[in-house]
């Protein structure tokens, strides 16, 4: 176990990483902030489970060597700046995680959102991934856009179906003469698979959608029409369309029209140069016969404007899902 989980009886399995503290200790309000020793393991983790706690929200901090710190694996803090889960499924869980990647050969970032039920069934749930752009990283979602609240609320609305949210960091492969191909075996094998061995989430055609935002858009759009069939919906915000994609639409025709995968291009109404070449793409993919479709929002390349437009991605790979 890498990271701190709610269980299916509420109660909670706290992971510290502290690989050269003397001492590890867990406290918060569901001890009445009590130091709780925590065990050490093998692997420069700190490990306790708790009783079962029942419902409600669990605010704490670790005390490593004397020192409060947050729980650096989990993003969300309340408002008294503790981190928090919540043992009610009233929202979702965000973790700050890593993995090995073969194709690149080291260590890699993810955060991902974990919907309000999961801890708290053995459902299985569908997953969207979703990269950000060239300047951002894997915690770009969380801190730019809220995305785990965004989520919770759509989730509770019920304009959604719970699902998970996977935002891996990006690889300087992609700018690398002849490396490219490591960057999307990266996304489209390594990551995948290991999100499908770790977590409970559907491994079919129908149960899995991709996302990006900007030069993440085409990564996501070359790597959907690569493997139309591993994916139920793609999703390109702010997309620099390129020559490459039009070839690779082209060359892949066949396969994305039987894979019945559904395909949304959304871009800004302050984005100049991106708009035309989305809605020629538009029509490019819709003269192959492959169904496609094409809004401009409101706003400027920036986050302002993907902030607002996930809303309307996160329904429309909602859909895809229920198809």
């Amino acid at each position: 176990m890498l990271n701190t989980v709610v269980n299916g009886d509420t109660s909670i399995s706290f992971v510290c990483e502290a690989p050269y503290a003397g001492s590890v200790s867990v406290c918060g309000n569901f001890n009445g902030w009590d130091q709780w020793d925590m065990n050490s393991g093998n692997d420069g983790r700190w490990y306790l489970t708790t009783p079962a706690l029942g419902h409600g929200e669990v605010e704490y901090k670790f005390l490593v060597d004397g020192n409060y710190t947050n729980d650096q694996s989990m993003l969300v803090l309340n408002q008294n700046d503790n981190s928090s889960v919540a043992t009610d499924g009233s929202k979702g869980t965000l973790i700050h995680t890593s993995f090995y990647s073969k194709s690149l050969n080291e260590n890699k970032k993810y955060v991902i959102y974990l919907p309000p039920s999961y801890a708290l069934s053995n459902d299985v749930y569908p997953v969207l991934y979703l990269s950000g752009g060239l300047l951002d990283w894997e915690r770009s979602w969380h801190d730019k856009a809220n995305i785990s609240s965004v989520a919770d609320s759509l989730i509770q609305e019920g304009h959604i179906k719970e699902m998970v949210i996977v935002m891996p960091d990006k690889s300087q492969a992609w700018t690398e003469e002849n490396q490219g191909h490591l960057y999307y075996n990266y996304i489209a094998n390594d990551l995948i698979s290991h999100i499908e061995e770790s977590f409970r989430v559907r491994s079919d055609q129908k149960g899995r959608a991709i996302e990006g935002l900007s030069i993440g858009a085409h990564w996501a759009l070359k790597i959907a029409f690569d493997h139309p069939n591993a994916f139920a919906s793609i999703s390109a915000l702010s997309c620099p369309v390129s020559e490459d994609l039009f070839e690779l639409a082209a060359n892949n025709k066949q396969s994305i029209i039987d894979s019945g995968i559904r395909i949304r291009l959304n871009c800004g109404d302050e984005e100049p140069q991106i708009i035309p070449v989305n809605m020629e793409f538009e029509k490019y993919l819709k003269d192959l016969g492959v169904t496609c479709e094409c809004y401009v929002g409101n706003g400027p390349h920036d986050w302002p404007l993907w902030e607002k437009e996930i809303i309307n991605s996160l329904k429309f790979h909602s859909f895809a899902f229920s198809v």
